[in-house]
Parts: structure tokens; sequence; C-alpha cells
């Protein structure tokens, strides 16, 4: 049952951290000062309850997952209008991740938590209430606009573990991984069982809104550090004061430094790749192997259960193996990008299934390699955890700019080919973009982010 997965899930996770409560220094360190007779959770107890809550919260949606595309065709939704759908979907992530980034270094990541929890139920309860066109795109708002709850988390685990020395970097590599983990877990169990416990979309939307009620009790499990949980001070005033007020809330130091910048160009150019191989993975695989919603269900839950297997137990050990004595891992980042896009094109190209769940082997592994990477940089970059939150959320706005523009691009390169075989233009796009990124990683990550923590 769920509840027993995520007994398992948290069990395993809680004893990859500290244990114990009170007596440790990095408990001392990093989380609130506990009242008399209390003490206070270690911070692998908040991975554990981040992760359990990250893995319900996840599941709730993935359920859906094998019903999407019959749904698509059912409503009369074509090409243009799944298209259009994702471009505004990213449109609103964008502005969601910058802003409920900031707005958690503020006023702390539990608000901005139960915020995104709020925002999915609103927009699974639009999609069980107006099955229709009209109740698709109502529903992506609420959603797409207010669930951050991947990015905060994310800011929430690296404020368990300050500092930039190589032993809070392995322990901030490590929480990151857990939570890709959970994640990943939640597509696998997600995919896999949204078929066989639900009979329709509508359904699945309704079991997928009790699962994600049920995640959130466990926001206020989690201990918050003193520097995330105290919202800064808000001055007052009029003409310069309340100025200069707004110009600080707004802006981040951190996007100054060539470090960040670097980092914002590698999540905005990998998330181009991204989105410009999803638009013509699906058809791709229609046409070569007839691929039924039972047989996607079972490609992501595959998809799932890799990214997870390596975000859990791959990542981590590489990138601590990799390291050079300075803790540089420019090496192992430009030979995962390379991995990312030579192994895309088998995907597309192969003839047999094998293949191509061959192939995506070694790519979610590259992939979470390179995401454990770079969020583990950018908590090093933010100078406290009162930036780690709006970098993130920046991060991730990169990531929504793609998105709107990945789809739109892939299918104007695809129409401008004018062939029902292989997306010439669209691969060697994709290649292009992964060399340009790997030359940019190679020049850049050790210069403007390994020496910048020293």
């Amino acid at each position: 049952s769920l509840r027993r997965c995520a007994a398992a899930l948290m069990a395993w996770q809680a004893a990859e951290g500290p244990a114990g409560c009170g007596s440790e220094q990095a408990v001392a360190a990093t989380t609130k000062a506990p009242s008399a007779g209390t003490c206070s959770p270690s911070p692998g107890y908040g991975v554990a309850v981040g992760g359990t809550f990250m893995f319900l919260a996840c599941i709730g949606t993935t359920l859906t997952i094998p019903f999407l595309q019959s749904r698509r065709d059912e409503l009369g939704c074509d090409g243009l209008c799944y298209g259009s759908q994702v471009s505004l979907r990213n449109g609103l992530g964008l502005l969601g991740a910058v802003v409920l980034g900031r707005l958690s270094d503020r006023f702390g990541r539990r608000p901005l938590l139960c915020l995104g929890v709020l925002g999915n139920l609103l927009s699974i309860s639009i999609s069980i209430v107006e099955n229709s066109i009209w109740g698709m795109w109502l529903a992506l708002v609420p959603s797409a606009l207010l669930n951050q709850t991947f990015s905060i988390t994310k800011a929430l685990f690296t404020d368990y573990f300050p500092g930039t020395d190589r032993v809070a970097e392995a322990e901030r590599s490590g929480a990151i991984g857990r939570l890709g983990m959970a994640f990943g877990f939640a597509m696998m169990l997600g995919s896999g069982a949204g078929s066989r416990v639900a009979s329709d979309y509508q359904q699945a939307q309704s079991i997928g809104f009790v699962v994600t009620l049920a995640s959130a009790p466990l926001i206020w499990l989690m201990p918050v550090p003193e520097a995330s949980s105290a919202a800064l001070p808000v001055h007052v005033g009029a003409g310069k004061g309340m100025w200069n007020s707004l110009r600080r809330w707004a802006t981040l130091p951190v996007l100054r430094t060539p470090g960040a910048r670097l980092l914002m160009c590698l999540r905005f150019f990998m998330s181009l790749a991204f989105h410009l191989f999803q638009v013509i993975l699906m058809p791709s695989l229609h046409r070569r192997f007839a691929f039924t919603p039972a047989d996607h269900g079972l490609l992501m839950a595959f998809i799932g259960f890799v990214y997870a297997m390596s975000q859990g137990f791959v990542a981590k050990p590489l990138i601590r193996m990799c390291a050079g004595s300075d803790s540089d891992n420019t090496n192992l980042l430009c030979a995962c990008m390379v991995l990312l896009a030579f192994t895309r094109l088998p995907v597309i190209i192969a003839t047999d299934i094998w293949v191509v769940y061959g192939a995506f082997g070694p790519m979610l592994v590259a992939l979470g390699t390179i995401n454990t990477l770079i969020a583990s940089a950018a908590s090093s970059l933010a100078s406290s955890s009162s930036e780690t939150g709006g970098l993130y959320g920046v991060l991730e706005a990169c990531e929504s700019i793609a998105g709107m523009l990945g789809p739109v691009l892939s299918g104007l390169l695809v129409r401008a080919e004018q062939s029902s075989g292989l997306p010439h233009l669209v691969l060697g796009l994709i290649v292009v973009i992964y060399t340009a990124t790997t030359l940019l990683a190679a020049l850049g990550y050790r210069r403007w982010i390994v020496l910048a923590e020293t």
C-alpha cells in the first residue's frame, strides 16, 4: 500500500541521516533551539520527513499519467492545444518559481510548501468538477503557479547543512539525492499503478486528491532551521526607504556572481534540449512501436525507478569518487553532458524497444548526477540561506523559459523538415546544445564555482 511504501522510504532515509536528538553539533547548528525538556530533531530526520512528503505529493499527480493522452484525445486537444498548454504551464511556472522561491527566503519554507499543496489540490478539484477543454486550461493555473514544492524542499534541505567545506557539500548532495529518489519512486509507483488502481482519469484524480491531502501534515513535522524560519525584517516607510526595501527584496546579490550566471546558462540550455527531445519522443515511439497508454505507463515507471536509484545510490558515491582534492567535479559534469547527448540518439533511432530502455538507463544516471551537482553548487554559491530559495527559484525559472521555447522550436523544425521519418534538425540541434554546454562547463565550472567556494 501507499502507507507501507511511504513508511519504508522514510525509514530508509532516516537510517541514512544522523540519528538521535540534541546531542550532535550538526543538530545544534542547524535547527531551532529546543525548549526545556525537549530535544531537537536531527537534519537526517528532516530529510526523511521531507522525502516522504515529496513522495506523497508527487504520487498524487503521477497517478494520472497513463490516462493523459487518452483524455486529450477524448476532449479533442490536438498537438497545437497540447503545445500551448505546455507553454502556459511553463510560463506560469516561471513566475511562480522566481516569486515563491524569494518569498520562501523571506517568510520561511513552511508557508510556501503549504501554498504549493493547496495549489495542487485546487488543480485536482477543477479537473474532477470540470471535465472539458476549458477545465484542462483552468486546472493548469493553480498547480503551475503555486506548486513549487520541489525547489522549496530542496532549499530547505540545503538549510540543514550550511557551510562550504567538503563534509557539508557531501551531506547536501546526499540529501538532495534522496529528495530526487523520492520523486523517482513516486513517478515509478504512480505511473505503474495508475491504470491498476483507477479505471479512468477522473477516478485517478480523486485518489490523487486524497494522497496529496495526506502529504500536508508532514510539512509541520519537518524541522525548520532558525535561518530559514525567521522572516527578514520588513522596513516600513515612504520614498527612498520603501524603494530600497523593495529593491533588496526583489534582487539577489548572488545573481551577480559569474558562478550563478553559469548555472543559469547550463540549466536553461539543458532544459531547452530536454524539451526539444520530449516533443519528438512520443510520436516517435508511437510510430515505431505502436505505444499504448499501458506501454507509456510502463516506460514512465522504468524511468522513475532508474532515476530514483541513480539519486539514491549512484550520484553521491560517483561525485565523491570523481572529486579531486579541491572537490572539483568539472570532468564528471562534462562527461555526464556528453553521455546525455549521445544516449538520446538511440532512443529516437532504434527499432528494438530493448535498445530504447537500455539507452534510458545511462541517460537517467547522467541526468541525476548533473542535477545533484548543480543543486549542490547553487547552495554553495548562496552567501546565506536567505538567498538559497531565491537562487533555486531563478534556476527553476530558467527551466520554465526553456519549456516555453523548446516545444515551439521543436515543432517548427519538424514542420520545416517536411518528413515523417527521423527529425534530423531537432536531433542535430540537441547535439549542438550539449556540445556548447559541455564547453561552457569545461571553461567555467572550476574557475567560477569550485574556486569560488574555497
